[in-house]
């Protein structure tokens, strides 16, 4: 998600190339979009945030309907790096309505930041039309169209929904791209598990973990570590699925994801509430959560 970010900002508000044709650029604008993307490609979500905000409050004040929709994706997929849902989602929402009074539509990147926002929250329901709204788009932007289309495989995974699975496997296909590639080898092995094979889905998660770490996806990467947790405890490897969970949670932990961190200790602790050191970590990483409210 970040590369898409990037690659948008490279054809929209971002400085340092030829201008185009048309109006005269903002250098101001420029330099913010600079900075903002530079901030989230050195992994600091928390400055490229705000430096995409005063990117978006200057697009306002440009009343520029592009750029407007470039750095409110910008400072969605910022929030969302940093573990903030909510606020990805407040960005969204306000300026697909403040595109909406310039009489145009949000673009297919930030409805996608939406609906990863929504599917985040546990708002799975909204999160599907919109994900199949960008789905649809593929021609708009293909990127997007394929993000959206895993991010459907994974609510289909969910819901134990084999068919819907089953499309969006077809849909995102074998691509050339390794983000993708490793988007297809997560699926698979989400289905292999839901048809009772877990052998397989051992493998492909071992695949597609490969294709996180390379990747520096380390959101993806914890996911596919508790993808493969599950894997070990259908095999009956219990012990390794409680270590699998407890690597996945001490990943979101650091991230400050703290309901994926919470939900797999929970899993870690069920599994290896026989031994002794491996509660002792899952105190150590539950301690570093917020108390519950």
């Amino acid at each position: 998600m970040r590369a898409a970010v990037l690659a948008l900002l490279a054809l929209t508000a971002c400085g340092g190339r030829a201008p185009p044709p048309g109006p005269p650029r903002d250098a101001v604008l420029d330099r913010a979009a600079d900075a903002a993307g530079a901030a989230l490609d050195q992994e600091q979500p928390r400055a490229a945030a705000r430096l995409f905000a005063q990117g978006l409050e200057r697009a306002r004040q440009r009343d520029d309907p592009a750029a407007i929709d470039s750095m409110a994706f910008g400072q969605a997929i910022a929030e969302l790096e940093h573990g903030q849902a909510p606020a990805a989602l407040r960005v969204a929402r306000q300026v697909r309505l403040d595109l909406a009074r310039r009489g145009r539509g949000a673009s297919a990147g930030l409805m996608l930041a939406e609906a990863t926002a929504l599917y985040r929250l546990g708002q799975r329901a909204e999160a599907g039309v919109l994900a199949r709204f960008v789905a649809a788009r593929g021609a708009e932007n293909p990127e997007a169209a394929l993000r959206a289309q895993f991010l459907l495989g994974l609510m289909a995974a969910e819901a134990r929904d084999l068919p819907g699975l089953a499309a969006a496997q077809a849909a995102i296909g074998q691509p050339d791209q390794a983000a993708y590639q490793a988007d297809a080898a997560e699926l698979a092995a989400q289905a292999a598990l839901l048809r009772g094979a877990p052998q397989a889905a051992w493998s492909l998660a071992q695949q597609a973990e490969a294709l996180r770490r390379d990747a520096l996806d380390y959101r993806g990467l914890s996911r596919v570590l508790a993808l493969r947790g599950a894997a070990a405890r259908a095999l009956g490897a219990t012990a390794e699925a409680a270590d699998l969970h407890l690597r996945a949670a001490e990943g979101a932990a650091g991230r400050g994801e703290v309901a994926d961190a919470r939900r797999w200790l929970a899993e870690a602790e069920v599994l290896g509430s026989g031994d002794p050191a491996l509660l002792a970590a899952i105190a150590r990483v539950r301690a570093l959560l917020p108390a519950p409210v």
